[in-house]
């Protein structure tokens, strides 16, 4: 008798132990659903916010065309990198610059086509980069009695003209450059990058000081000229031989160009 009771007793505590290990099993299944659901859903808002907050890409805003065919110019003469315009001048011309095989002034006796003679061409020396970004940059063009050339610089000479005509222009394949002219004048025959220091800030000072004192010709809002601007000389002959004319203006804006 007391064998069955005890028999009963531990197929009862069986039952209760099984029916505990039942619900244990159940919980832990239900956890792992609701992690796996809550994990779901984290997943589900990061991937919404990432596609919420990213912003679509926008088209490059369309650029100017360029103006001035360069891929012409470079099938005549590979050395052409720019083209200068001064309005109300007969003043627009392709710049070039010579080549290490070619001596440096090679443009003051060439001509575009390749032909040997005057005019020539508007021209830099290789002293100064193709970049317009040196402290002074130095075009030379010849004073042609038939108008070609640098010959309409001296209509600067001209208060009036001087002072209704502000503007340079100056296209590069990448982009167009302003200049605003501060000064026209005669000046020595000195060979501008070699007479002043061009190589620091304290050299390119020293010449806008100069500038800033220089006593003939037309000057405008010289006294602002800080070393922070970048100019350019265009020169020319005067009829004196030892003398040339200058007329100067520092970059006041660039605007980038497609090049067409």
């Amino acid at each position: 008798m007391k064998l069955k009771r005890r028999l009963v007793y531990f197929i009862l505590i069986l039952i209760l132990v099984l029916s505990s290990c039942g619900k244990k099993s159940v919980i832990k299944e239900a956890s792992e659903t609701e992690q796996e659901i809550t994990d779901n859903i984290a997943v589900e808002i990061t991937t919404t916010d990432i596609q919420s907050t990213t912003e679509e890409p926008t088209a490059e805003e369309p650029k100017e065309e360029n103006p001035i065919d360069f891929k012409t110019y470079w099938e005549i003469d590979k050395n052409v990198y720019a083209y200068i315009e001064i309005p109300d001048t007969n003043i627009s011309y392709p710049v070039l610059q010579s080549d290490d095989e070619q001596p440096e002034d090679y443009y003051l006796e060439h001509n575009l086509d390749g032909s040997t003679g005057y005019p020539g061409c508007i021209y830099t020396q290789r002293l100064n980069s193709k970049d317009f970004d040196d402290y002074n940059t130095i075009l030379y063009g010849h004073n042609m009695k038939n108008g070609e050339g640098f010959r309409d610089l001296h209509k600067f000479s001209d208060k009036d003209f001087f002072d209704n005509n502000k503007y340079v222009y100056i296209y590069t394949p990448d982009e167009l450059l302003t200049y605003e002219i501060f000064a026209a004048y005669e000046f020595s025959d000195d060979h501008i990058l070699y007479a002043y220091d061009f190589s620091n800030e304290k050299g390119y000072q020293e010449y806008i000081d100069m500038l800033k004192n220089y006593g003939s010709g037309y000057f405008r809002d010289v006294d602002s000229l800080t070393t922070d601007d970048r100019m350019i000389t265009l020169s020319t002959c005067t009829s004196i031989d030892i003398k040339r004319y200058l007329v100067q203006a520092k970059l006041v804006d660039k605007n980038g160009l497609y090049l067409k």
